[in-house]
């Protein structure tokens, strides 16, 4: 029989294996833990603002910083810019309305004149005012801004770690295939969506775990999406009926249109704690699975599905809620439906039809660490406000604003705490924001 040998240990293969179970596995004991060795750690790099995460928030702080002259890096686990708008296929962005300024409304109006964006008709009770968009171009159009706003980028690295003196967060721990290294930034902006800096700050915050707090998406081709809204339109109560097993089945939601006729999105959700490496892991097997009976269900049952097949599914988890950092203010749907907050830093949408709204600064700004601001849905609101000012639109105004509040601070060598809200608010303006 054939022998192989790997590490001086001989093998059989796969299926008949002669290794003791013993080396095959190993038990967890409770309270088991390994200690990790002490050591220095190499800092590679060093900016006025370092911004962590490149999702909408992020790209939106580092395009509004590099244009004011700040010497931003960026860091991004992964190879693209985008996040959960590009990487996570979350392609609607949802809560947009056309009267929003500064850069929502040139980010749209970028992947509009690309020709590969639209905006969506009534469907499955949108509003007519959301762009859709092909996630690959919004990943160059995102990095062509923030490289011409002079940005310089790491990717492949993930930030695991602060290192804090006092108020102060000193220095970021990075890992990579370069290893476990450091950087070093006078201002931190965390765009992680996560808010993982209030851990390593001990800054306060809460953590939401919901029946939809995961999702995985999936983008579907081959479909011909115009049979289906007229299918769904003049024989609705036929329609209703199959989504209705759909759900029965537990198969999925119905699916959206996407910027071109010939596809589908399909949008998920599932429980757990995306804080939680094990429920991320059940996550995206679970609803890989699913996004499978979703295909097979909706050719065998969906007019315009017949013959559909799987463009594409996101290449990470979609989290819709996780930490929110306790902040200066914390946002509440009474206040921002009243318009109460004075420091505003962005006119929102809060209830579809309605006016918008100002989003406050103070959202922004963490308790105890005097170098931190946070962008994107980690900032500091009740559960029901983090429902309504998640979205994506929502966090391109959070990271414009904290990347303006960022540069001031450090031009000023002012703690954001301490800036004159009218300063923040004018830098803003000029930045083609209405507030």
């Amino acid at each position: 029989m054939n022998r192989r040998t790997f590490m001086g240990v001989n093998t059989m293969g796969a299926l008949g294996s002669t290794l003791p179970a013993r080396l095959i596995s190993a038990e967890t004991k409770k309270n088991d833990t390994i200690r990790e060795p002490s050591k220095e750690l190499d800092v590679i790099d060093s900016a006025g603002i370092i911004i962590l995460g490149g999702g909408p928030a992020g790209c939106a702080a580092a395009v509004a910083a590099g244009r004011l002259g700040a010497d931003v890096l960026l860091v991004e686990r992964y190879g693209y810019l985008g996040g959960l708008s590009t990487g996570g296929l979350v392609i609607l962005i949802g809560e947009y309305d056309r009267r929003m300024t500064g850069l929502p409304n040139e980010f749209v109006n970028r992947f509009l004149e690309s020709g590969e964006a639209r905006f969506n008709e009534y469907i499955n009770r949108r509003v007519p005012d959301e762009p859709i968009c092909n996630p690959e171009m919004l990943k160059y159009t995102y990095f062509d801004m923030a490289e011409k706003a002079g940005v310089r980028f790491l990717f492949h690295a993930w930030a695991v770690g602060a290192h804090v003196v006092g108020d102060r967060i000193e220095g970021i721990i990075i890992e990579s295939k370069s290893g476990r290294q450091a950087l070093r930034g006078k201002l931190i902006i965390d765009c992680t969506g996560d808010g993982d800096t209030a851990q390593w700050a001990s800054v306060p915050y809460e953590n939401t775990i919901s029946s939809w707090s995961l999702g995985l998406d999936e983008l579907l081709t081959n479909v011909d999406f115009d049979r289906y809204k007229h299918f769904m339109k003049y024989k609705n109560e036929e329609w209703k009926k199959i989504i209705a097993e759909a759900r029965k089945e537990e198969v999925g939601w119905a699916p959206w249109e996407t910027w071109r006729n010939d596809m589908a999105w399909i949008n998920t959700s599932s429980p757990g704690d995306a804080l939680n490496v094990k429920d991320i892991t059940n996550c995206e097997i679970n609803l890989r699975k699913r996004l499978m009976r979703h295909l097979d269900f909706f050719r065998k049952n969906m007019p315009g599905f017949e013959s559909a097949t799987v463009n594409q599914t996101a290449s990470q988890i979609g989290v819709r809620v996780s930490r929110r950092i306790i902040g200066e203010v914390v946002m509440n749907v009474e206040d921002l439906k009243a318009g109460k907050y004075e420091d505003r830093i962005a006119m929102h949408l809060i209830e579809r039809g309605g006016e918008l709204k100002g989003l406050p600064y103070r959202a922004l700004v963490p308790q105890k660490i005097n170098n931190l601001l946070y962008a994107g849905r980690c900032v500091s609101t009740t559960q029901d406000a983090q429902n309504v000012v998640r979205g994506i639109s929502a966090c391109w105004m959070y990271g414009q604003a904290a990347g303006v509040a960022a540069t001031l601070s450090v031009r000023e060598n002012r703690s954001p705490r301490d800036l004159e809200i009218g300063t923040i608010q004018a830098a803003l303006r000029r930045q083609g924001v209405k507030i």
